[in-house]
């Protein structure tokens, strides 16, 4: 039975606690509600970004239809100019005036048409574009913000886990880690009295008795999966 200074032993439930908090700011980072819906965004962002690329295709798109509309356009103005010629000249008979002038009105209302579908479509696209950049913006601060105190806090707390480490015996930091690596996370449980804390293990009044009767540098563990159980009383 490996043996330590009592003192050394509880060193051990405050380097639990860290490793502890280390594992919950890891697990925050991937896991919990505030980084799925931060995962959820930077999804939201990959979509605007191939929205971004739709749109700019969709907008390239809108430009040769413009470009047909203008062609168009001035196709029409040309007509109109030539039936208002031949209307003003007199070359046409009186009795062609009125459907000259029915189709002066109609290639007008067309050019109109057309014109405005040409603008309406560069103005909705250059505005869904933009709409796009800043929600993509937006969406990578916020991600980049969590991630950097997610981070931050988690360098603070290694640092404090390197120095306490730095104070516990060799030895006994080894056994810790090797429970530690063996149990997925859990090293060390503080006992105050027949009350455990610090982890899901139980232990009965046997093994209670057990530990009782330990001497008090004797590093003692649970019978059921070795962890270090640290005795807090007296």
């Amino acid at each position: 039975m490996t043996s330590a200074p009592l003192a050394q032993q509880r060193l051990l439930i405050d380097l639990a606690r860290l490793d502890a908090d280390l594992a919950r700011l890891s697990h925050e980072r991937h896991d919990l509600p505030v980084l799925c819906r931060i995962e959820a965004t930077v999804e939201r962002l990959r979509r605007n970004r191939r929205d971004a690329a739709a749109a700019g295709a969709a907008l390239d798109e809108a430009r040769e239809r413009a470009a047909r509309c203008e062609q168009d356009v001035a196709q029409v103005t040309r007509r109109a100019q030539v039936l208002r010629e031949r209307l003003h000249s007199g070359a046409a008979p009186a009795r062609d005036l009125p459907a000259i002038q029915g189709e002066i009105d109609q290639l007008g209302r067309r050019q109109g048409v057309l014109e405005d579908a040409q603008l309406e479509a560069l103005e909705d696209l250059a505005a869904q574009e933009a709409g796009i950049r800043a929600e993509g913006r937006e969406m990578t601060a916020e991600r980049d913000a969590a991630f950097e105190r997610l981070d931050a806090e988690r360098s603070r707390v290694q640092r404090s886990r390197d120095d306490l480490a730095a104070r516990i015996d060799a030895d006994l930091l080894a056994e810790y880690e090797r429970v530690r690596a063996a149990t997925g996370g859990l090293g060390a449980v503080a006992l105050y009295g027949s009350r455990l804390e610090g982890g899901t293990v139980e232990i009965g009044p046997q093994e209670l008795a057990r530990i009782a009767a330990a001497p008090l540098d004797a590093v003692v563990h649970a019978e059921d999966n070795d962890v270090i159980v640290v005795r807090m009383e007296p």
